[in-house]
């Protein structure tokens, strides 16, 4: 009976300054979306540096990738090459595979030797 007692009493005073407890209730709904908003932006500015750094590891890569190609067409274009400059272009995509005409079982098979 006292617990009923106590909410009525706490109801009675609620009611008494409904204003001032929307107030707060509004005021709590906007501390919690700032709050929020605050750790989003956090996250999103992680991302954006993660980007960038991708983008840079890429970018590294993708030139460290061209140069090991300069490389290899240099080293077909030496006399006995361990690959041959059309099987590099054919491998990078830069011109169709050239058609068999038949298949001999003797026919020699290009091997491919890393030094």
């Amino acid at each position: 009976m006292a617990a009923a007692a106590a909410l009525r009493g706490i109801r009675a005073k609620l009611s008494e300054n409904s204003e001032k407890v929307t107030s707060a209730l509004l005021l709590g709904s906007f501390v919690a979306l700032a709050v929020r908003s605050s750790e989003q932006q956090r996250e999103l500015d992680d991302m954006e540096a993660r980007t960038s750094s991708i983008r840079a590891a890429n970018s590294a890569m993708s030139s460290t990738m061209w140069a090991w190609r300069e490389e290899l067409f240099a080293l077909a274009a030496k006399p006995s090459p361990p690959i041959t400059a059309a099987r590099l272009r054919h491998i990078y995509g830069e011109e169709e595979p050239p058609m068999e005409q038949g298949s001999d079982d003797d026919e020699e098979v290009e091997s491919i030797t890393i030094a």
